[in-house]
Parts: structure tokens; C-alpha cells; sequence
């Protein structure tokens, strides 16, 4: 009888399934890495999300989300690409926890040769994912972050004007916008002026494209021949040029004849770097400006010689036309520094140059200074603090700004310059 029951029992259980299920381990944290909070636009980064306790991390999925993807997209493996300055909050979630990073993009400074896309930013490079080029730097501004850049394509065969229209007041010699705002005071001016239509067509709401005006072109000019545009007292052995007069360069080829470009090999490099982004070169012999010369010349600017001269504004075979545009000034992380001399009512923040050396005195005892460049690159600078003063040297030809921080909490900023 014991013998039967213990082979009962042997018979159930061996007919009986057993399911074991394993306790999960909750996440009771997350923390993102790495903690860089700013990024070039274009540049990438790839993050993780580091989950505690270990045993939680095993087989855990992550979200990463961005609240503003215009400025920064992150992909599922925390990969992050930045698209545009700006801020966005990346936010990395698994179950009921998740934590946020603030991260800023900023554009680099630009340089002369970098491409310019439609939504108004620049990068190295001409092709960029999910971009447009439109055209190519070639002239920064003394702010070093501002500048223009010419478009990709040229037309051809276009007037600079109907011989019949009204005259516009576009006259000025530097501002092309400003030009071609005169002439779209004309009634039925795209029809009749059919060379500044044809620039002012390409703009969006980024960037405002226009003809430009002939020290504009001149500027193109010399950085077609591996020089810089300057407005006078051009240094030629510095590689500055103005209007090819004077002390500034002639342009007499070594064959010795004149009105010939004896900048091959810069003019070449230059059209090789459009051609990187399917442009067009610059060969035509001369280009459209939007300056007038009287009421029946218009200015052009020779791309062999760098002369300026009048030609009659009906003429459509002589002249081709380019746009230029000048690229936005970039939002900045922070506020664009003037002069180290400036006093900044931030908090009543002062400032007083002595030597070289600044001195902020704020309000409040000062807890803490920092120094960071236009675009958000904090800079080694140690500020000696004593209550509510603090003193510090800035490089030489450094445009910072210092942000002073107090024993409240409270912030002032010193615009800074040092010459």
C-alpha cells in the first residue's frame, strides 16, 4: 500500500509543469553621460543612460527624446546630431524614471571656402544630411561670426533693366540690399528688372538674397583671388586689396598685360571648392552689380582685371549675375562683448581697465567669475576675488564676456574686449 501511494506521487509530479518566474529589479535611477552641454551644429555626440541598481540595467530599454529636434534629433541608441543653434532638453526614460540634460548648439565661427545651407547655417563640408547648399562664404566680418556668401549658381542672359522702366535711387556702393530695395519701389519691377529679380527669387525666410553692390562684388573678387577685401589703406604684402588703385594690388599678369588676373592658382582653388557643391564657377569675364553709375550705366566688376566700369543697364549678352546673401548673425550663447572699457548696468555691474586688467566691482560679495568666448567655449581665465571685487587679464584680442556670479546666487555680466 506505502509502495502504491509513493508511485502516485512520483506519477503527479512527473505529470505536473512548473513555471519559474525570475523578480524584476526596479530602476530606481538614471543619470545621463557624458555631462557636455553644448555641441557645434553638425557635430555628434553619443550618450548613455547609466541605470541603477546594475541588476535593473539588464535587458532595460531605454526612450531618448529631444524636445526640439529643429536644434538637435537623437537617435534610439542616444546618438545626438546638431541641427541648429538653439537649446533643446534631452530626456532619457526607462519605466517611471527618467532624467534631462540642457544641451545648447551653437554654430562655429564661419570661415572663408565653408557652405552655406538653405535654413542658414554653415559646415565644412557641402553635403549634409537632410540640408541644402546654396552657397559658399566668402567674406567674415570684422565680429568674426557674420559675413556673406555668393550663390552656387550665375545667370545668364538677363538685362539689368528694361531700357523704358523708372530709375531706381540705387546708388549705394556697399549695400546691395539696400539697392535692390530701391529698385523693388518700381511698379512691376520683377518684370523689369530682370537681374535683381533673379537674385531676390532665391530668398527664404533664412536668408535674403540679393544683387550686389559693386565694393560687394569687389569683395568676391579678391576672395576669388586668395585675398581679403578691405574698405582702405590695403597692405598688399598682407594680402588686402581694395579697389586695385593706388596702394593696393594691379592687377598686371606676369606677361605684363594689363587687366589680367595674376591670381590663377587662388582663383582656381576657389571655383574648386564651388564646384564641391555642383556650383558654378566664376569665369565670366563680368558681373552685374546693383550700383548705378548714371541713369543709363550700371556698374560691373571685371573677374579678369577687378576694374569697375559703366555699362548701358538694357544690355542682356555682356554681363552674367550673381547673388550674395549676408548670413545671419548666429544666436549666440552669449551676449556679443563690446568693449573691456564698457560699464554693464547688469546688477549694477562696473568695470575700470587698468594696464590691462580688468576690474568688475558688483553690488554683492562676488562668489565666482567666468569667462567664456562669443560662442560659449569657456576660457581659462582665474579671477582674483576680494569681497566685491574681482580682477583678471584677458588674451589679447579676445572678445569674451565675464559672468559674475554672487554670494545670493545672483548673476551680472562685464562685457569684455581686449585690445
Amino acid at each position: 500500500m506505502k509502495n502504491q501511494m509513493m508511485m502516485a506521487v512520483a506519477a503527479l509530479i512527473a505529470s505536473t509543469a512548473f513555471t519559474v518566474s525570475a523578480q524584476s529589479v526596479p530602476v530606481e535611477s538614471i543619470t545621463i553621460t557624458p555631462t557636455s552641454a553644448k555641441l557645434a551644429v553638425g557635430g555628434s555626440r553619443t550618450y548613455k543612460a547609466e541605470i541603477l541598481p546594475a541588476e535593473a540595467a539588464a535587458g532595460a530599454t531605454v526612450e531618448w527624446t529631444s524636445s526640439e529636434p529643429r536644434v538637435a534629433t537623437i537617435a534610439a541608441n542616444g546618438k545626438v546630431r546638431g541641427m541648429a543653434p538653439g537649446t533643446t532638453v534631452l530626456r532619457a526614460t526607462c519605466g517611471d524614471k527618467s532624467a534631462e540634460l540642457s544641451l545648447t548648439v551653437a554654430l562655429k565661427a564661419p570661415k572663408v571656402g565653408n557652405y552655406l545651407f538653405s535654413d542658414g547655417t554653415w559646415e565644412q563640408g557641402a553635403v549634409v544630411e537632410g540640408k541644402t547648399c546654396v552657397g559658399m562664404i566668402y567674406y567674415i566680418n570684422a565680429d568674426g561670426r557674420t559675413g556673406k556668401a555668393v550663390s552656387l549658381d550665375e545667370g545668364e542672359q538677363l538685362s539689368w533693366s528694361k531700357a523704358t522702366v523708372a530709375i531706381p535711387a540705387a546708388t549705394d556702393v556697399m549695400d546691395g540690399a539696400a539697392n535692390c530695395a530701391e529698385i523693388a519701389k518700381i511698379p512691376d519691377w520683377a518684370s523689369g528688372f530682370q537681374a535683381a529679380n533673379w537674385c531676390v527669387s532665391k530668398s527664404n525666410e533664412n536668408l535674403k538674397w540679393y544683387l550686389p553692390a559693386v565694393d560687394e562684388m569687389r569683395q568676391l573678387f579678391a576672395a576669388s583671388c586668395g585675398l581679403v577685401w578691405v574698405e582702405k589703406d590695403a597692405d598688399e604684402s598682407k594680402g588686402q586689396v581694395n579697389n586695385w588703385t593706388g596702394n593696393s594690388v594691379t592687377m598686371v599678369n606676369k606677361d605684363g598685360k594689363p587687366d589680367t588676373n595674376p591670381y590663377p592658382d587662388a582663383r582656381a582653388a576657389f571655383n574648386a571648392n564651388l564646384a564641391k557643391a555642383k556650383g558654378v564657377a566664376l569665369s565670366a569675364d563680368k558681373y552685374w552689380t546693383s550700383t548705378m553709375m548714371s541713369n543709363d550705366l550700371v556698374n560691373f566688376l571685371s573677374f579678369e582685371g577687378g576694374y569697375s566700369n559703366g555699362q548701358p543697364k538694357q544690355y542682356f549678352h555682356v554681363c552674367r549675375t550673381r547673388a550674395i546673401t549676408s548670413f545671419p548673425d548666429p544666436e549666440p550663447i552669449v551676449p556679443m562683448p563690446t568693449s573691456i572699457t564698457e560699464v554693464k548696468k547688469n546688477g549694477a555691474l562696473s568695470v575700470q581697465v587698468t594696464a590691462g586688467v580688468a576690474t568688475l566691482t558688483a553690488p554683492k560679495a562676488i562668489k565666482a567669475v567666468e569667462v567664456f568666448t562669443l560662442m560659449g567655449e569657456k576660457l581659462g581665465v582665474d579671477a582674483n576675488i576680494s569681497g566685491t571685487q574681482a580682477t583678471l587679464t584677458v588674451p589679447q584680442g579676445t572678445l569674451c564676456l565675464a559672468v559674475v556670479t554672487m554670494a545670493d546666487g545672483t548673476k551680472a555680466t562685464a562685457k569684455l574686449l581686449a585690445r
